[in-house]
């Protein structure tokens, strides 16, 4: 097992939500990720043939782990999601960067609660994002982000009433536009260019690429 102190590069997250061969294809897990099932994440855990270094969770929807794992079991009232209490473990380990594979589906409330774990992540110096068959939804904060040319779709929402962004290589470019929660202009926009680009001026922004 990994000590608090240890860095490692990457934590990829299992939650207990669908997970399909094509999400996992896109995680490319690696052995030298820091690798945590969250509550029933740990089946799709053993229907991948992966091995977690740590479990947590509050086991109130799938049975406990078998023994020999490496299990942190928590009360079901509780503040924290499984995932956020996984995201947490992440960054206590020293991981900047996160992928969540079975957090989206299912329940909507709980697909939300995992884009919020993304903007927590972006607020402790972390980057993260959620992938499905056909989704990846990253949360952007201020900077310039690069996105190849895909078949599918490009979305932008704000997060916040204060998010300025702007896109080129699309095929609805915005220039220092502001976002807000209330009308969704930037949904279904598509990438042109062999790259997009994505410029982040103030706020935080959810992208999600759709593929077809």
């Amino acid at each position: 097992m990994m000590s608090n102190t240890d860095p490692c590069r990457r934590c990829v997250i299992l939650c207990a939500g669908e997970i399909s061969p094509e999400a996992m294809e896109r995680a490319a897990v690696r052995q030298e990720d820091l690798l945590i099932a969250a509550d029933g994440g740990y089946l799709h855990a053993q229907r991948f043939g992966l091995r977690p270094q740590l479990v947590v969770g509050d086991f109130d929807s799938a049975p406990p782990p078998p023994p020999g794992s490496d299990v942190e079991t928590f009360p079901v009232e509780k503040d924290d999601t499984d995932c956020m209490l996984a995201a947490r473990e992440g960054i206590a380990r020293g991981c900047r960067e996160f992928v969540i594979l079975g957090g989206t589906g299912g329940r909507l409330d709980h697909t939300l609660a995992n884009i919020q774990t993304l903007a927590w992540l972006w607020q402790q110096g972390a980057r993260g994002k959620l992938l499905d068959r056909e989704h990846d939804i990253l949360v952007l904060g201020p900077g310039r982000w690069e996105f190849p040319r895909h078949e599918g779709y490009l979305s932008l929402f704000a997060l916040g009433d204060q998010t300025v962004v702007s896109e080129e290589g699309v095929y609805y470019p915005l220039e220092r536009h502001p976002l807000t929660c209330s009308f969704p202009l930037g949904v279904s926009n598509q990438i042109t260019a062999p790259r997009a680009s994505i410029t982040v001026h103030a706020g935080l922004a959810i992208c999600i690429l759709y593929y077809h």
